[in-house]
């Protein structure tokens, strides 16, 4: 009595099927268990909106009264003088 081994079906789903290699051959096999990532949150997302006058983390106070200086190796925040 010999035993046949069956084909496997490919998961057309699994970017890693049809893939040579061992890291490719186990990223298959997880990939059967774990799917996709888990992206987003699970719901339309409404597009970015900026606000329309920021204010400033540090002294709460309004960007356009800020001075950013980009001159230098790191970009600094100048807050109003109070």
């Amino acid at each position: 009595m010999t035993l046949t081994r069956q084909a496997r079906t490919p998961n057309p789903m699994n970017p890693f099927d049809g893939k040579t290699g061992f890291i490719n051959n186990l990223n298959r096999i997880v990939y059967t268990f774990t799917g996709p990532a888990q992206v987003g949150i699970g719901r339309k997302e409404e597009p970015y909106v900026p606000p329309t006058d920021p204010h400033c983390p540090l002294c709460g106070r309004s960007m356009a009264l800020h001075t950013i200086d980009r001159s230098g190796e790191r970009t600094q925040l100048h807050c109003p003088e109070s």
